[in-house]
């Protein structure tokens, strides 16, 4: 038993004694009818020591003395141990004072004295003050406790003895209660009073029952004249009728509950009507967690207009889903310099990490090492580019300039050469092999080869002053080249001969593109339409529902992946037309546009088809271009309306909802 915490303090040796507690532990041969001396037995002592300003250890002698008062001399008996063992402070020792030490009355008080000393030393130095021992280490017996065991009780305590007994007193079961019906299976009853039988059907049930179970009610049964009121749901199986104006009502298929809200974010619950009066927009997202059958509807009489938002996983049949969609984020930004110039040509290695742009009007080069992160301008000389293209690996790059040179390099772009030695060529498309190695470019008059990584050059095809675009196969065996107001040409021999795939068009080509093994092939015309070709050529289809303005749209670039899965298309805004930024992931079968509005100047797929780069001009300054990732992310769906639209779905099972009705509602286009 814990009958102190008093912290003691001495000056010898800066030595503390803390005391934790003092246990007291008592047995008796007999009880006695008056307080005699019991045999002695020890109880237990724990104390604390410390030495200065650390807890003690090692050896201690320690004095032990009984007194009835806290001063003076007024004690007897000592006990002496010697050699206590104490560690980190703690020293516990069992004290064997006779019994009669103790008074059995609690009111008179019993103290213990302390003194304490090093083995070594001669003295013990005298603790104060004395500790009290408190009455419980030292009870003795009971002074009647031989009348109790006497007493022999049989039938004593009748009806006249017992007047009431507390309720929390009495458990499990009081046969013959005289005012519950049945008591004996009332195991968990929290009001006896006026106790109904449950176990059979009764006719009514007085007062405020609570019932933590079903209640069934048949017949013409009715619950309370005021109504049903409960902390949780309520649920109703079987037939009948709820009477009432439905307020708080909801999961009852078919029976709406009508909520009027002007918030601009709304969680919809099932079975519930909704009249919208934002004058904002707002978003209703759909029941997380409906049941089959159960319907919503929303109405919007509001002038903001609202989203129908889905959860994670849910879709509206024919309308819209969740699913996987494969995006380009705009992870960098490099302005144009000056600010008015335009991105015409963009370039890029396979893995996209490698980059060239080129700028037309007294534009400049530049070159990034890390996916478009930080860039460089190793010739600081304005010119007129049109046009750049780059080696798989990104070391060998060609550029080329209206009304000037054509530039190699092979140290990825470190140092450039000038080509031909007549300086007022008009140059305005060129192309590279994937090692390297062979370079095409075109100018007015012809389409010229290298083989040599642009040391010497060869024509192979008048131009008859048409500006023409090419581009070549990883090989460079496979060529296609647009003629602008002319043909489509492709070649399967390096240049040497060609095929007019279009003769019957007199298109304005802007741009062509090229897998890596030449069988899939992009062209597109300005103002026209987007060409795919799965054939190298032999064939084209004609994309007319890509362009966000059809035979209008004025496309100005196109570029595919090595595999010509993933394939880009850029178009300048065109007053009243607008321009886009479309990207296919499935060889051109759909189509994900971004950046509508936005004049879209050139544009590069890397040729594992992982990051883009594409730019774009706004007309005046500020001028852009992008690099990012290609990834493939979670797309929600979602449902617009405007003011007075309105929408009812029904849950139909398996994440699926169904448009019962619908009025001016829409899917606007993602736009990323």
């Amino acid at each position: 038993m814990y009958v102190n915490n008093v912290l003691l303090m001495i000056n010898y040796m800066r030595i503390c004694l803390a005391l934790f507690s003092i246990l007291f532990f008592a047995a008796f041969a007999a009880a006695q009818t008056e307080v005699l001396a019991p045999q002695p037995v020890p109880f237990t002592y724990q104390g604390k020591l410390v030495a200065g300003s650390a807890m003690a250890n090692g050896q201690y002698d320690f004095l032990f003395r009984v007194c009835t008062t806290n001063v003076g001399e007024t004690c007897s008996d000592q006990l002496l141990i010697s050699n206590v063992a104490v560690t980190n402070g703690i020293f516990t020792v069992d004290l064997a004072f006779p019994p009669d030490l103790f008074p059995a009355d609690p009111a008179q008080s019993v103290f213990l004295e302390i003194s304490v000393k090093l083995p070594t030393d001669l003295d013990f130095t005298l603790l104060s003050p004395r500790q009290p021992i408190t009455h419980t280490p030292r009870a003795l017996s009971a002074l009647t406790a031989d009348s109790a065991k006497a007493l022999n009780c049989s039938a004593c305590i009748g009806d006249t003895q017992i007047t009431s007994i507390s309720a929390g007193k009495v458990t499990g079961k009081v046969a013959s209660a005289s005012n519950a019906d049945n008591a004996a299976n009332a195991t968990t009853a929290q009001y006896a009073v006026n106790a109904v039988d449950l176990t059979s059907n009764q006719g009514s049930i007085g007062g405020t029952k609570r019932f933590n179970d079903r209640v069934t009610l048949s017949g013409g049964a009715q619950v309370g004249t005021a109504g049903i009121s409960s902390n949780g749901p309520i649920a109703v199986t079987g037939s009948g009728t709820f009477n009432g104006n439905g307020s708080g009502l909801i999961n009852v298929p078919g029976t709406l509950k009508w909520n009027v809200s002007p918030a601009t974010s709304l969680q919809l619950d099932p079975n519930n009507g909704y009249v919208l009066t934002n004058s904002t927009a707002a978003t209703v997202t759909l029941p997380a967690s409906p049941a089959v059958g159960d319907v919503v509807r929303v109405i919007e009489k509001g002038t903001g207009g609202f989203t129908l938002a889905m959860n994670s996983g849910q879709s509206i049949l024919d309308w819209a889903t969740t699913h996987m969609e494969t995006t380009w984020t705009r992870q960098y930004t490099l302005n144009a310099y000056p600010d008015t110039a335009n991105f015409v040509s963009i370039a890029t290695s396979a893995d996209g990490q490698r980059i060239a742009a080129v700028e037309y009007l007294n534009g400049l080069l530049y070159l990034s090492q890390n996916g478009g992160q930080t860039w460089t301008s190793p010739m600081l000389d304005s010119r007129n580019y049109t046009c750049v293209a780059a080696s798989a690996d990104g070391s060998k790059l060609i550029a080329s300039v209206e009304g000037g040179h054509l530039f190699t390099s092979a140290d990825w772009g470190g140092t450039w050469t000038e080509r031909f030695a007549d300086a007022n060529r008009n140059w305005y498309s060129v192309a590279v092999s994937g090692d390297g190695t062979k370079f095409y470019a075109v100018d007015t008059q012809s389409v010229w080869t290298s083989t040599n990584g642009g040391v010497s050059w060869t024509a192979k095809k008048s131009m008859s002053n048409h500006v023409g675009y090419i581009a070549a196969s990883s090989d460079g065996t496979k060529l296609v080249l647009a003629e602008h107001n002319g043909h489509v040409w492709t070649s399967s021999d390096s240049g040497a001969t060609w095929i007019d795939r279009l003769s019957s068009t007199f298109n304005q080509w802007q741009s062509v593109a090229s897998s890596a093994d030449g069988s899939k092939l992009a062209a597109v015309d300005s103002p026209g339409f987007l060409w795919i070709s799965s054939d190298s050529g032999a064939t084209w289809t004609q994309k007319t529902s890509v362009g966000p303005s059809g035979a209008n749209t004025s496309w100005a670039s196109v570029s595919m992946s090595s595999d010509g899965m993933r394939i880009a298309a850029s178009a300048v805004n065109s007053s009243p037309y607008p321009g886009v930024l479309t990207i296919s992931y499935d060889g051109g079968t759909s189509w994900t546009p971004t950046g509508s509005g936005t004049s879209w100047t050139a544009v590069a797929f890397a040729g594992s088809g992982s990051r883009l780069s594409a730019s774009m001009s706004n007309g005046a300054s500020n001028n852009k271009l992008y690099t990012g990732p290609v990834q493939t992310i979670t797309v929600v769906d979602t449902i617009t309306g405007v003011k007075d639209s309105a929408v009812e779905l029904v849950y139909i099972g398996s994440n699926k909802f169904a448009m019962v009705t619908n009025n001016n509602m829409t899917i606007p286009p993602h736009n990323y």
